[in-house]
This record gives structure tokens, sequence and C-alpha cells, in this order.
């Protein structure tokens, strides 16, 4: 029982719901590389550019919950540092050995990557430390390792990113920094309540719901312009629209969803519009990756991802918001 109750809590800090993302956002950067530079790089490539963002992702997880365990004993006992499930060393040995699996991945790719290890890891405890209670530059910098995590991919066919897919890996820095602005709006009132400054906290719902459009805007104008105005023929393009014919409705129906919600926006309006927004960016790194490896490995990668997301959302509501189960 008590192994079965850990496994739990350490699921539970995973966030089997979120944690697809990072890996198919390195894997796009793989795939995209590997076309723009005509190379076939090897499957245990293809591989390390998934799992090195995945484990600096958790990593990211178990830092959260560490740092944020004081917050949590009052906003979220359920968590499982504050519910006596896990306790706060355990959290902060998961965060240093997923960092280490993260970095063991990156650095089998390049050694260069180990550059970008750091600044990832820096990034992510500055994040959790520091910026997270210092309005928007907290939603910025949390955006950073999903940037990172696309260059990661991008070694996977050669030891520096190509200069092209540099502004793609903006992209996905912004659209990161929208949904983590979409997070904080979830956990204004925890937040203010713990001291947090967060942009909800200090601005309010409107001027949130502003910065969220300019966000928005940045990374759509970013995904949509890149493939147009990018000169090669390595890339077909018609692989990529229908990705984003259902991506983009779906960042539109989130924003509608907290734009038609009731002022200030109840903490359940936000959390169902961010869940839109978790099934969307898996659409989005998809559509990259359709865009690079083609359709066939796109929807081999999608399919179980939407579906163990899915699954891992439908538990942690029961348990963690009965009311979004209805």
């Amino acid at each position: 029982m008590n192994a079965r109750r850990t496994l739990l809590a350490h699921l539970e800090i995973c966030r089997p719901d979120s944690m697809f993302y990072a890996g198919l956002v390195g894997l796009a950067g793989a795939v995209l590389a590997a076309r723009l530079n005509q190379t076939d790089p090897e499957t245990w490539r293809l591989f390390a550019a998934w799992a090195a963002p995945t484990f600096g992702w958790i990593a990211s997880l178990y830092g959260g919950d560490y740092f944020d365990r004081e917050l949590d004993a009052t906003a979220k006992p359920h968590r499982p540092i504050p519910s006596g499930r896990m306790s706060a060393r355990t959290a902060f040995t998961g965060m240093v050995l997923t960092i280490g699996l993260g970095l063991v991945f990156a650095v089998a790719l390049t050694p260069l990557n180990l550059a970008l290890g750091v600044v990832a890891v820096v990034t992510g405890v500055s994040y959790s430390r520091t910026f997270k209670a210092r309005g928007l530059a907290g939603n910025l910098m949390r955006g950073v390792p999903t940037a990172l995590a696309f260059l990661v991919g991008t070694t996977a066919s050669g030891p520096v990113p190509p200069w092209e897919l540099l502004p793609l890996a903006l992209a996905f820095w912004v659209h990161d920094s929208a949904s983590n602005l979409v997070g904080a709006l979830c956990d204004r009132d925890s937040d203010r309540e713990g001291g947090y400054r967060t942009y909800p906290v200090r601005y309010g719902d409107g001027s949130t719901l502003r910065m969220l459009t300019v966000l928005n805007g940045v990374w759509i104008a970013l995904a949509v312009g890149w493939p147009l105005v990018l000169d090669t023929e390595a890339l077909e393009l018609s692989l990529l629209w229908p990705f984003l014919l259902v991506a983009l409705p779906l960042c539109w129906t989130c924003f509608l969803m907290l734009a038609r919600a009731a002022r200030p926006i109840p903490r359940l309006a936000a959390l169902r519009a961010h869940e839109v927004l978790v099934g969307e960016r898996l659409v989005l790194a998809c559509g990259f990756i359709a865009l690079g490896g083609g359709l066939a490995l796109a929807l081999a990668v999608l399919v179980p991802a939407a579906v163990l997301t899915a699954a891992a959302r439908s538990v942690m509501r029961r348990r963690d918001h009965p009311s979004l189960a209805r």
C-alpha cells in the first residue's frame, strides 16, 4: 500500500496530463532540422531529442512542487508534499535526478547542449524561486525552457541549430509564456493569498486578457508566417496547415471562454480554458512534426499523447477538481 501511495504521489507531481508536450517540441526540432539539413538521424538521436526535454520538463515539475511547498500548504493542501505523501527532500532529489537524465540525453546529441542545459536549469529554478512572483517576467521566464527544448531537438542532426529555425523557437517560447499566463490566472486567488505578485494578481483580469491577446498574436504570427517566408522546397507545407486549422481555433476557444466568463474570472472557468490549451499545444507541436517528419510520424506520437493526456486529465480532474468532472 505504501509503495502504491508513493508511486501515485510521484505520478501526481509529474502531471501526466502535461508531461508529453516538451518532448514533442524537441522531436519537432529534430525532424525539422533533419529535413533542412537533408540528413537522416539515427533512431536513438530522435529518441534523445524527445527524452532530453521530457526529463527536463519533469524536473521543472518536481522543482515547482518543492519550491512552492509553503504556498501549496495553504492553497493546495492535497498536493503530495503538503499532504505528507512525499517529503520535500524526495521532491528535491527527483528534480536533481531528472535534471541529470535530461542532461545525459542532451549531451549525447552534442556536448554543446551542456550550455543549453545549464540555461534551462538556471531559468527553471529562477522562475520557481524568484520570477514567478514578479509579473510578466515570470511568464516569459517559464517559456524559455520550451524554446530550449526545441533547440536541443535540432541538434539531433547537427551540432548547431539551423538559423532558419530560430523564429520557430521564439514562437514556442511565446506560446508557452501565454499558456503559463493562463495558468497564473487559474491560481490568481491562491497566489495573492501567498504573496505571489503574478501578472493577474498585479493587474487584474482585463489586463491579463489584453496581454494574452498580444502573446497569442505574436506566436501565431511566427508559427504561420515562418513557413510562408522560409525560402526552401524541403518542407511540404500542406502537412502543417491541417494541424494549424485545429490548433488555432482551440486557442481562440480558450480565449473566448476566459473573455466571456464572469468577473473576476472564476477559477473553475480558468481551469476549463486551460484544459483546452493542453490539447491545443499537443496539436501545434505535432503539426511541425508532420512538417519535418511526415504525417505518419505526427499521428503516431499525437494519438497516444492525446489519449494518455485525456485519461490523466480525467483522473486528476476527479481527484483535485470534482466540479470539473460534471
